[in-house]
């Protein structure tokens, strides 16, 4: 397949904006049913041997906006299958409105070009000079190096895109590539088939002889330090590179790597630009997947979890998770010191079960190397550069590599997701005009850092979720301090997208109750811990001394006055001092206080209400066994167990509903508030997994209630004794129940949410 993307002519392409009219969108409606018409007449004729389909029989009426795909999907099955391969000019021959020589479009030829030295054609600067002269340099710029060059202009290219190599290098590459033919023995492996072919080396499925093992086998002159950097990586979303061996014989540096035989990204993303993306899904990925397996023989995996998830993931959700995992291929990279520097669709490979792969024959850099150039850093693509990386290769803008780091192969990432998830890059890069390349970088910088994303934002398919969105949009953001710090980064985010509910628990709340509680969290903890234990000890006093002391006699019931009076004036103000301690040291974290003590203090937020579960359970503990003793020593059994049944009820409510609340609360917005504001990375799992068992035995004590309320009803009936205490706690306590079982699966919920990105403690930190 070729490495281009398929894109509309200039003079078509605002008819995919969001503004263009109707009119312009069903015209290019009838130009997008023709090409999937010619795609499928073409796959039909393959899988039949029947006659190849003639182009013109598959023009629509807008006969000038369908001429140049048709004419690129024609290109490449033509050349990729051996079927009558043809050029430029002899499509111009046939259709006139294609124009003359010097008007065709630069991206028709790069086609051509393209899909020609896939086919294993030698395409070289002198042909391209003189059969497209006034396109040269911009032709040159797009090929990328990849035709063999010979010419200061393209020369250049050619040596940065193999990170500067010499004259000499660039020599000795072209005649090495030329040497290889399938069938050929080459030290230790047998040349099968051809996979690739460059100005600098060729790409051939070996079997390798000593170990009986399929590989794939890139022999070139390399002498930099591409094979000692990518040997380096062992990740389960790079290719994984095997060894490097130098052969004498033939003067060739032999580095041979993992085979991965489901094709590439390029392929998926020719064939969403063909489509509406709204209504595809992850089988178009695997559908790709299997033709490529199919034509190299590999069995498909039929009990893969991936292509289960993939088949049924609508395609944004299938982006996000392809994402998702070249994005943690690349933190590991990053983590090594390696930059890619040439992320785009032709440079993922696909397993057989549909997972990515990051690939570069071409360049992988050291990231750290002190004789880096402003050369070295223009080894990838245009169109997916940062605005850094293309400022590096402009002389007059003096950019430097060491500015080209981690942030730059994230912003190419983003780039090339939102081309898989929109059929469209983000910005119009092709050469428009035949301005030198040093005009189109500044064109292609100039556009990448004004980008009105409002507006950009507007081809992405209409079922693409905000989670996704955002991501994409601070994948590009042109500064780099306001783009995501690290590939690690973007690929949680990436994940999080994956799961709604714990994306939107992670987003600043925009409800004032929200916004108030996490203005003033101590404050607001303190209260809502306070509260239910303030309401429980007024009842339990009125029901004291309406049910239990009223009937006593009076020096009992001075006593009882006094004891309350002195318990309550030292308990209380004893507890909102230990609250507003305890309240201090968990929420200071909120503040962006001592981050150095961000795991621990993350915990204590979360166990807040633990804390003030075990302090509320204490001291009405304590209460209940000095209110009876200091009253009175001589009263019945009966007495101290109704005493204590009415101090444990109302110490149930003073336990529990704290609990739920500052659980609550701790779980929906203040552990999200210290995600997001990178003071943590997440909460401990085995925090999460305690929340669980303590949400379980305070769910048990809420259930408690009622069922004390009705033993208080049955068995402690007094004369004279008012039942409507009693009743509105019972009936409270139901209440009270259903609220918390409410809190309960709510929290629960959360918790499941946060446990997408929770982080695993050793067990010996915790």
């Amino acid at each position: 397949m070729s490495d281009s993307h398929s894109s509309l002519p200039a003079d078509t392409s605002q008819g995919e904006c969001a503004g263009a009219s109707a009119d312009e969108d069903s015209r290019w409606e009838q130009v997008a049913e023709a090409i999937d018409a010619f795609s499928k007449a073409w796959e039909s004729s393959l899988a039949s041997g029947t006659a190849d389909p003639e182009l013109f029989e598959f023009m629509p009426a807008e006969r000038h906006l369908a001429l140049f795909e048709l004419v690129k999907v024609d290109l490449e099955y033509r050349w990729q299958y051996g079927r009558a391969p043809q050029k430029i000019e002899a499509y111009a021959e046939r259709f006139p409105d294609l124009g003359g020589a010097g008007s065709w479009p630069v991206e028709l030829i790069h086609e051509e070009l393209q899909v020609r030295m896939q086919a294993g054609d030698r395409v070289t600067e002198a042909e391209i000079r003189q059969r497209f002269s006034s396109q040269a340099t911009a032709l040159c710029d797009l090929v990328g190096g990849l035709a063999v060059t010979g010419t200061p202009t393209c020369t250049y290219y050619a040596e940065t895109v193999k990170g500067g190599q010499s004259a000499s290098d660039v020599q000795l590459a072209t005649a090495v590539e030329r040497n290889f033919k399938p069938g050929q023995r080459v030290d230790d492996f047998q040349l099968l088939t051809q996979l690739g072919r460059g100005a600098f080396a060729q790409v051939f499925l070996a079997r390798q002889i000593s170990l009986e093992r399929l590989v794939a086998l890139k022999i070139s002159s390399q002498k930099g330090s591409e094979p000692q950097t990518l040997a380096q990586l062992d990740h389960p979303h790079i290719v994984r590179v095997f060894d490097l061996r130098q052969n004498d014989e033939h003067a060739a540096s032999l580095l041979y790597m993992e085979v991965v035989p489901g094709g590439t990204l390029y392929e998926v993303a020719k064939r969403v630009c063909l489509s509406d993306p709204v209504g595809l899904s992850g089988q178009l990925l695997l559908d790709r997947v299997d033709d490529n397996l199919c034509a190299s023989g590999v069995a498909t995996p039929e009990n893969s979890s991936n292509r289960h998830w993939l088949a049924r993931a609508p395609w944004h959700m299938a982006v996000c998770h392809i994402g998702a995992q070249l994005a943690e291929g690349l933190a590991y990279a990053h983590s090594k010191g390696v930059m890619h520097r040439d992320i785009k669709p032709a440079n993922v490979l696909l397993t057989p079960d549909g997972a990515p792969k990051l690939a570069d024959f071409n360049v992988s850099y050291n990231g750290g190397r002190a004789d880096e150039s402003p050369a070295d850093t223009f080894g990838g693509s245009l169109v997916y550069m940062s605005p850094e990386q293309l400022q590096a290769c402009h002389p007059v803008l003096g950019g430097s590599p060491k500015l080209v780091r981690g942030s730059s192969d994230v912003y190419s990432l983003g780039v090339m997701l939102w081309e898989l998830l929109s059929g469209r890059r983000p910005f119009e890069d092709e050469a428009k005009d035949n301005a030198g390349e040093l005009a189109r970088l500044q064109r292609m910088i100039d556009g990448r850092h004004y980008v009105d994303f409002s507006e950009l934002c507007k081809q992405l398919p209409r079922n693409c979720p905000e989670s996704l969105r955002r991501v994409l949009v601070c994948c590009l953001q042109p500064r780099k301090d306001e783009r995501f710090q690290s590939a690690e980064e973007a690929a949680r985010a990436l994940r999080l997208c994956l799961q709604p509910r714990c994306w939107k628990l992670l987003q600043e709340p925009t409800n004032r109750l929200a916004k108030l509680l996490l203005q003033f969290p101590v404050l607001m903890v303190i209260v809502v811990g306070l509260m239910p234990n303030l309401l429980a000890g007024f009842f339990n006093y009125r029901y004291n001394v309406l049910a239990i002391i009223q009937d006593m006699p009076t020096s009992s019931v001075n006593r009882f006055d006094k004891v309350q009076l002195v318990v309550n004036s030292l308990a209380f103000p004893l507890g909102i001092t230990i609250a507003v301690w305890a309240a201090l040291r968990a929420m200071r974290l909120l503040s962006g206080d001592n981050k150095e003590e961000a795991v621990e203090g993350g915990r204590r937020v979360l166990l807040f209400g633990r804390f003030v579960s075990m302090f509320a359970l204490v001291m009405w503990t304590v209460s209940g066994l000095i209110f009876p003793i200091a009253i009175d020593w001589g009263q019945s059994i009966g007495f101290y167990l109704h005493f204590f049944l009415s101090l444990a009820l109302c110490g149930i409510a003073a336990v529990a509903y704290p609990y739920f609340l500052l659980t609550a609360l701790a779980v929906r917005l203040y552990i999200p508030a210290l995600m997001r504001n990178k003071i943590i990375t997440g909460p401990r799992w085995q925090d999460l997994q305690l929340v669980r068992k303590l949400n379980h035995v305070h769910l048990l004590l809420c259930a408690l209630m009622p069922l004390l309320g009705v033993l208080l009803l049955a068995f402690f009936s007094v004369s004279n004794d008012p039942k409507w205490p009693v009743l509105v706690v019972s009936g409270g306590g139901l209440i009270g129940f259903l609220a918390m079982f409410f809190l309960y699966r709510y929290t629960d919920k959360n918790l499941s949410a946060l446990e997408k990105v929770a982080v695993e403690v050793p067990r010996q930190m915790t």
